[in-house]
């Protein structure tokens, strides 16, 4: 086979993120100072980085959290925008909160400007599109103890 063959073939764009609540079952969701809606602890997934340890990072990073171990919920394929190419999404389950943990949480001010738990009804209207019915496909997916492959959100 030829050495170049791989270096040919196209690149994804990937991004992973933590499904983290608190004993209430209440949401946790950041305001990324980059956005104009809230989201879930994540980001873009490193060059030969898993999608799991780029959730476990990215929630160190984001609000300073050990997540030991997060179990996949989901995988979405997006596709491709004019602004974005398509990429994967992956979401992790990233454990239930105890309230010394809450009280542990730092926000990455670069990045993140709070930081609050909701009730999911009271979340949901505030993440994007896509996220929303992500969040609503994993939450099934816990209840039914599986894991999803999704095509933009459905």
């Amino acid at each position: 086979m030829n050495k170049n063959y791989y270096k040919t073939l196209p690149k994804k764009r990937m991004a992973s993120g933590a499904l983290i609540l608190n004993k209430k079952n209440e949401l946790l969701i950041v305001k990324p100072n980059y956005k104009d809606h809230w989201s879930i602890p994540g980001g873009v997934v490193d060059e030969n980085e898993s999608p799991k340890n780029a959730c476990i990072r990215e929630v160190k990073e984001e609000i300073d959290l050990d997540i030991k171990n997060p179990i996949f919920l989901c995988v979405d394929w997006t596709s491709p925008t004019p602004e974005k190419g398509e990429s994967l999404q992956f979401i992790f389950f990233g454990g239930i909160l105890q309230q010394e943990q809450i009280k542990m949480i730092k926000l990455q001010p670069e990045e993140i400007d709070r930081y609050q738990f909701l009730p999911l009804e009271k979340a949901l209207p505030l993440l994007s599109e896509n996220l929303r019915c992500r969040i609503l496909q994993c939450f099934k997916a816990m209840k039914n103890k599986t894991a999803l492959y999704l095509e933009n959100a459905k």
